[in-house]
């Protein structure tokens, strides 16, 4: 048996401070983070942050928190030194950032720091030195106010760790982050950020959410966010969602906050992610700042040095607290209809509830569900002539030319006036056989994909009958070979198929016996949608609406004339979520008055 190189010992405490450091300062960000939080625990309401070299060089904090007098420096930078708890009881109810005790001593065992304080009540202050972990000196020192520290030579005597900062303008950038979370969750504090002697960030003091987003997000997302608040029991959830249509490819806009805390989290990600489906292509992100407030014994933020990961007691309530919470902010700005894509900013002068106060969805009532009856259609446009082209908008595009009856579902014929005159949206007409015009109160365009359109109707339509889906018994089965890579995925989504009205067996292996189908299908489109479901991604029956909505939805390049178009606008604008298919693409674009004189030139 080999000797061991060395006998068990206790390691000597500057090697635990560097241990410990390890954990807590892994680049200038954490050190600014830690100093940050300390400022806030302190009641500081002016914090002052200055970086140089990305903060590898030079950090500096300053607050007008409640300061520390002579006798606490020297024991504040011992492990373990802490005013934030008493014992053990205190871990379940912890309401401060910092409590542990060791953010101090292991900013202190890497670099070479400064910390001056003066308490409320005192016109003299202290400082002390530390260099590497050891206290070089200690003496008064003229401080107006708060707390005072400066952290040079970031792990200048660790080489090791040095080497794996990234660039100085990587590390800047990181800095700005941490303090922009900070500036997000506390409101009413004045907080400023000065890189090589430049000031890069400013948030004066009390402001509100969405006009301290506007300091550092574009114009475009802010104008689109909805602020909301909802609680449920002892759990509330506030901040503010963008609008679906205001997307990017990254969640660097997604902010997530427990208790004032921000926090990483994948099961609060999840939820925001799972409420705007339908709304978001699957590689799109919202911007969205959420703020949840749980009693503390309900969270455990002790699960990683640096607490930005936590873990919940009751994980399903607060997955159901964020996805309705962000669920009924989107319906409440639907119906607000508030500006759709960046193509239908509002106007900056006109109030965006007056601007919108007609637009909201009626009742949700909808055209009835009958099989597609091409004579009946027929009239029913004979009762319905054209206009003179000559004499109407709609000339200004052009006309469809095929009057044929179209191979779809019918829809019941409305009142047209409803939509043109009470509601003040005039049918200009269809370009490229697949969008179409309408001017929105004679301010503004309104450009449809039909196709997007009618499958949010459908989508609407088939998930609102659920479980009363109707099936017809075919009179002899039919068949249907399948591949192999068919027959696993027959198994796994079988039930939503059996859901939808299929009846099925197999007999023989692979063959698919099938002896009844859903009631609004012919047995062709009943097989053609069969193998589109055993080769698509389906995890939820509103999958499976979806597919079907896509499949029987008019399409791109079908003419419409002017009854079918209205038919199908007066359908929109009944339906909730309207200005999304159900896969999240954009139903609908909206041209306001102002761009289109920017496009002419005319502001």
């Amino acid at each position: 048996m080999n000797k061991r190189e060395y006998d068990i010992h206790i390691l000597p405490e500057d090697l635990q401070n560097q241990i410990a450091a390890g954990e807590v300062v892994e680049r200038p960000a954490s050190v600014l983070k830690e100093l940050v939080e300390n400022s806030l625990d302190a009641g500081a309401d002016r914090i002052h942050t200055e970086i140089e070299g990305g903060g590898q060089n030079r950090i500096l904090v300053q607050d007008n928190g409640q300061g520390l007098n002579s006798g606490e420096l020297a024991l504040a930078l011992n492990r373990h030194a802490t005013s934030k708890i008493q014992n053990i009881a205190d871990l379940s109810r912890i309401s401060s950032f910092g409590f542990r005790g060791e953010a101090l001593p292991s900013i202190a065992s890497v670099s070479k720091l400064e910390l001056a304080s003066v308490p409320g009540d005192s016109k003299e202050g202290s400082q002390v030195t530390v260099e590497f972990g050891e206290i070089q000196d200690q003496h008064p020192i003229s401080l107006r106010e708060g707390t005072r520290i400066e952290v040079r030579d970031l792990f200048i005597n660790t080489p090791a760790r040095l080497k794996f900062l990234k660039t100085t303008a990587t590390e800047a950038k990181r800095c700005q982050e941490v303090l922009k979370r900070f500036a997000l969750a506390n409101l009413d504090t004045q907080f400023k950020l000065v890189s090589n002697n430049k000031e890069v960030l400013n948030f004066p003091g009390r402001q509100g959410l969405i006009e301290r987003l506007s300091l550092i997000w574009p114009f475009a997302v802010t104008e689109n966010l909805y602020p909301f608040f909802r609680n449920h029991e002892d759990l509330s959830i506030s901040g503010a969602v963008s609008d679906p249509v205001s997307t990017q490819p990254k969640p660097d806009r997604i902010y997530f906050f427990v208790n004032n805390r921000p926090v990483q989290d994948k099961l609060l990600l999840k939820a925001l992610r799972e409420a705007y489906k339908g709304r978001l292509l699957s590689k799109e992100y919202p911007q969205a700042v959420l703020f949840l407030n749980i009693p503390s014994e309900e969270v455990d933020i002790n699960v990683h040095p640096a607490k930005s990961e936590i873990r919940f007691r009751n994980e399903q309530a607060i997955f159901s607290l964020v996805k309705k919470g962000v669920e009924k902010a989107l319906e409440v700005g639907n119906q607000d209809n508030r500006p759709q894509t960046d193509h239908m900013a509002q106007s900056a002068h006109t109030p965006r509830q007056e601007q919108n106060r007609d637009q909201r969805p009626h009742a949700n009532t909808f055209p009835t569900f009958e099989d597609h009856n091409p004579e009946a259609f027929r009239e029913q446009k004979e009762a319905f002539p054209k206009d003179n082209p000559m004499t109407t908008p709609q000339a200004v595009v052009q006309q469809t030319g095929n009057e044929q009856a179209l191979n779809r579902e019918d829809f019941n014929i409305p009142d047209y006036s409803n939509l043109e005159k009470e509601k003040g949206y005039f049918y200009l007409g269809q370009i490229q056989a697949t969008y179409l015009i309408l001017s929105e109160k004679g301010n503004n365009l309104l450009i449809l994909d039909q196709h997007a359109v009618h499958e949010r109707i459908l989508f609407h339509r088939f998930s609102n009958r659920g479980e009363e889906v109707g099936s017809q018994l075919l009179a002899l089965p039919g068949e249907h070979q399948l591949h192999a890579s068919e027959k696993k995925q027959l198994q796994n989504k079988a039930n939503y198929l059996r859901k939808l009205g299929f009846s099925f067996q197999l007999t023989g292996g692979e063959m698919l016996q099938i002896q009844a189908i859903p009631d609004f299908f012919s047995f062709n489109e009943a097989r053609e949608f069969l193998e589109s479901i055993l080769s698509a991604k389906v995890e939820s029956m509103d999958d499976i609406w979806s597919l079907m909505a896509c499949r029987k939805a008019i399409k791109a390049g079908e003419e419409l004339s002017r009854d079918e178009a209205l038919n199908l606008l007066e359908s929109w604008f009944q339906t909730p979520d309207r200005f999304y298919c159900p896969h999240g693409r954009p139903a609908a674009v909206r041209l306001t008055s102002r761009e289109l004189e920017n496009f002419f030139k005319r502001t």
